[in-house]
């Protein structure tokens, strides 16, 4: 049954000489595993392996740079010679799995020049927002030399990936990276012959194209990664304009097309978890239309999607990205009809969005799966003695630390005071565009059931209750209480917090103020401006939801203005008083504002009385999560994890 239905998913193809054993593509997704001098480590190594191991039939390397200076933190490297022998080992982990991999060249449009990072293109223009962490100068406009210059770089790197074992190789021409630059005519204003036609436009690209198949020989499998169309950019690339380079890529040498697309100061590139999956699959469909050589097609998709997709003919390869990164098995345990078991991707931006940020080479993570990066250091080994193990608290800290220790062959207790397992899982799922987060909640229910862990629910432990199951080992996970701030009023029955109103258990009015800027108080203004509630946010800092990550942040900046939500920064509630609140405003003006509800949302404290309770009482003791210290999803699944594996 299961073959059937992902019956063109599992079906062999090509990619010129290159044969795969599926149409599942790993796309290249940055990491920052990477070590100084762009040589790859053993995080990288792991990772690479692990969705090889996974069922992948073609694995693209992340964008690796082809210039002998490295000019993106952390960021891998083809500029070298001796690079090669690290890079071997990559392919040799991949082709033990009969997996075909291959490695994407980028030019991230920066340069190191004498230990400054310049901005290179092919025009001195600024688009504003295009590229994040520029300062704000022209960039330098390359001459033509220069220009031959960097086609060496391409070729001599491809050279590379051969002899290190690669099967083909992937010219990133998309996104806001140089050959893109050059595409467009946003950023391309020239008036050589690399400006001014599409033809001319895309002469750099195809010298690229040439040039590899002249030095890494003309059968080795060379495509292209493009954007079909810029969204948000003024004289961005049309989809008519794509229409145009296509033929032209192909009559180059490329064997295949990866149809990518990119916006401006938005979220087109990554899809983050408002988009539609499959959102560029109409374009994908009309590159296809265009030529015989296989598309990708790519965009928040999975595999169901895929075979839907590969069956009406608008692609020949599915690309899938973050659900990898998720779960490497994802393939594998598609095929063995184990669809429960794949850990699901939420759509967070976690990773995306820690990679744009990273400066300091921690590497890309990702909430759902904390091996990641960890593949061969975090390994689930079973214990030489059993313990008796007790969890408090059901939340993503308590039950990834209760599956892994009952895994590793421990009996575990978990109790939980609620009627359900989740935690705040349950209420993170309930804002706009979050619902992603709950098949995640419904998978660690069932890890948790598999794994043979005991569950108590409507369990509000105490350290009697805990004590008296004689464990040899206790993890508290109680999470975070939220936290009161002194303001007159706050004791008034219209005062809740956000936590009861999303969890139900308080009903907002028609006018409501939220006492708090951050992600719970914006995406809980979100939750009822959508229910047709008249909103007002008051944040002390001079930034909405300085919490967020940068992506996810302007999707709901962008929804909470559009629905005239009321957004008043550096301001205070000074009183609440019988339906109004008085606020001090950022220009010092006193304020009454009609509120029906008073929603406070100014962050958690942690919840470890419990653990205080029972410190010395037990041998063994940890206390994890927001019960240890309130912070996000990310460390309380990362810690649950660890504790997992130590205990």
């Amino acid at each position: 049954m299961i073959a059937a239905r992902f019956k063109r998913v599992f079906e062999p193809t090509s990619i010129g000489q290159m044969q795969l054993k599926n149409r599942i593509v790993m796309p290249p997704t940055g990491t920052n595993y990477a070590e100084e001098g762009g040589a790859i480590s053993q995080r990288t190594l792991d990772y690479y392996e692990a969705r090889a191991r996974g069922g992948a039939g073609l694995i693209i390397v992340e964008g690796s740079a082809p210039n002998p200076q490295r000019t993106v933190y952390y960021q891998a490297s083809l500029g070298y010679d001796k690079l090669i022998p690290r890079w071997q080992k990559v392919t040799d982990a991949a082709h033990k799995y009969n997996a075909r991999i291959a490695i994407q060249i980028m030019h991230s449009t920066m340069e190191n020049w004498d230990g400054k990072v310049v901005q290179v293109s092919p025009s001195p223009v600024i688009v504003p927002a295009r590229v994040m962490g520029i300062s704000g100068e022209p960039p330098h406009a390359l001459t033509e030399e220069e220009i031959a210059e960097r086609i060496g770089w391409f070729a001599s790197a491809a050279r590379r990936a051969r002899e290190a074992g690669f099967d083909g190789v992937e010219v990133h021409g998309a996104h806001q990276y140089l050959v893109a630059a050059f595409l467009s005519s946003a950023t391309n204003q020239r008036k050589d012959k690399y400006g001014g036609s599409v033809e001319n436009k895309a002469r750099f690209l195809v010298e690229i194209i040439q040039a590899i198949r002249e030095e890494a020989g003309q059968d080795f499998p060379v495509w292209v990664r493009i954007n079909a169309r810029e969204w948000g950019v003024e004289d961005g690339i049309t989809i008519e304009e794509t229409k145009q380079v296509v033929p032209l890529v192909v009559e180059a040498g490329a064997q295949a097309i990866h149809v990518s697309g990119y916006g401006v100061g938005s979220y087109i590139t990554t899809a983050p978890i408002a988009d539609t999956p499959g959102f560029l699959v109409p374009l994908a469909e009309q590159v296809k239309k265009l030529t015989n050589v296989p598309v990708i097609a790519v965009g928040r998709l999975d595999l169901e999607l895929g075979e839907k997709i590969l069956g009406e003919g608008k692609a020949d390869l599915i690309a899938i990205g973050r659900r990898l990164i998720a779960d490497p098995d994802l393939p594998n345990k598609t095929a063995e009809g184990r669809l429960g078991e794949i850990t699901p991707c939420i759509g967070c931006m976690e990773c995306i969005e820690r990679l744009a940020f990273d400066v300091h080479g921690e590497g890309v993570s990702c909430v759902v799966n904390p091996t990641l990066g960890r593949e061969s250091e975090y390994q689930i080994k079973p214990v030489s003695k059993a313990k008796n193990v007790v969890v408090v608290g059901g939340g993503p800290a308590g039950m990834q630390a209760a599956i892994l220790a009952a895994q590793r062959g421990h009996k575990v207790t978990l109790f939980e005071k609620d009627a359900k397992l989740g935690g705040q899982l349950n209420i993170a799922a309930l804002p706009p565009f979050k619902g992603d987060i709950f098949p995640w909640i419904d998978y660690l229910v069932g890890q948790v059931e598999k794994a043979g862990v005991a569950v108590k629910l409507n369990t509000d432990a105490t350290a009697g209750t805990v004590i008296e199951g004689n464990p040899d080992a206790v993890v508290i996970a109680t999470g975070g209480t939220p936290l009161m701030p002194e303001i007159p009023g706050t004791d008034k029955s219209n005062v809740v917090t956000a936590q009861d109103v999303l969890s139900g258990k308080a009903k907002a009015g028609q006018n409501v103020v939220i006492i708090g800027g951050g992600m719970v108080g914006c995406e809980t203004g979100h939750y009822l401006v959508e229910q047709g509630k008249t909103v007002t946010i008051i944040e002390i800092l001079k930034r909405m939801a300085s919490d967020m990550l940068f992506m996810t942040r302007r999707r709901l900046m962008d929804g909470l203005r559009r629905k005239k939500v009321t957004l008043l920064t550096s301001a205070t509630c000074e009183e609440i008083r019988e339906g109004v609140v008085q606020v001090n405003t950022a220009e010092g003006k006193q304020e009454t504002i009609p509120a029906d509800t008073v929603i406070i949302a100014v962050g958690y404290k942690a919840n470890d009385r419990l653990y205080k309770a029972l410190e010395g009482k037990v041998s063994e003791i940890y206390c994890i999560g927001n019960s240890s210290e309130p912070r996000r999803i990310l460390e309380a699944t990362s810690e649950g994890y660890r504790t997992g594996l130590a205990l």
